[in-house]
């Protein structure tokens, strides 16, 4: 490229020759002004080339980050329809002991196994590794301003507030208040629930009320895995318009 502007450069400096030949200076400062000229060019031609090449490896780093954020976010859509499955067939356990304990019905096999089955929560798993590089490499990777502050808002608003309303309350509650009612009122064979004393569990108001707000919490955190598949969703639709 350089020899090519030089040959030009050269041809045009003789093109101008004085015809004077007492003025050999003015032909020198002519190269010299055209060397010049040819170094910034190079320069800033080599500069240029650079600059297309990083923000080539940038998009290429982008796109399989965004590939690796998508798989992740598809595996947190799995497994939170996972537990929205169980959770919905446990709330409806939830509600039959309730129902029966409340009608004080006949004690019968079933009643321990909807309370056996009913009662443990689906822990809340969800994976942030693409995120977590992304966030180490610089957000501003994104080049799309919408995807980016989805992304964001994701994994930094509404999973955590997931975390917080649904695993944090089923382990405050699960150690201090329904392992104490349980140890009171159940022993445990071949993994069921068997009242010691079925009568006394009829009368205990506190079960029962405890009962009745673990089923509440379980159709709450169905409700927001719910909410959190949809928003998952939404971000997978812009992950997929970007790399388009």
């Amino acid at each position: 490229m350089i020899p090519f502007f030089r040959k030009i450069r050269k041809k045009m400096a003789d093109d101008n020759r004085p015809l004077k030949p007492a003025w050999p200076a003015g032909r020198y400062m002519r190269y010299a002004i055209g060397e010049i000229v040819l170094v910034v060019i190079g320069i800033l031609i080599a500069l240029q080339i650079n600059n297309w090449n990083e923000i080539e490896k940038l998009k290429v780093r982008e796109t399989n980050l965004l590939k690796e954020l998508k798989t992740n976010l598809n595996t947190n859509i799995q497994n939170l329809e996972k537990d929205i499955e169980v959770q919905v067939i446990q709330a409806s356990y939830i509600d039959i002991v309730q129902l029966h304990l409340e009608d004080k019905k006949p004690y019968n096999d079933s009643i321990s196994y909807f309370i056996s089955r009913g009662s443990p929560a689906p822990d809340v798993l969800l994976t942030s590794s693409a995120f977590e590089t992304l966030r180490s490499s610089g957000l501003e990777l994104i080049g799309s301003d919408t995807l980016r502050q989805a992304i964001i808002n994701l994994f930094e608003v509404d999973y955590p507030y997931l975390f917080q309303e649904t695993k944090r309350l089923e382990d405050q509650i699960w150690p201090s208040v329904v392992v104490p009612m349980f140890q009171k009122h159940f022993r445990f064979r071949d993994n069921l629930a068997i009242p010691i004393n079925y009568e006394a569990l009829l009368n205990d108001d506190e079960f029962i009320n405890m009962w009745s707000f673990r089923g509440e919490l379980r159709k709450g955190s169905t409700s927001r895995k719910i909410v959190a598949v949809e928003k998952t969703q939404a971000v997978i639709k812009l992950i997929e318009n970007e790399l388009k």
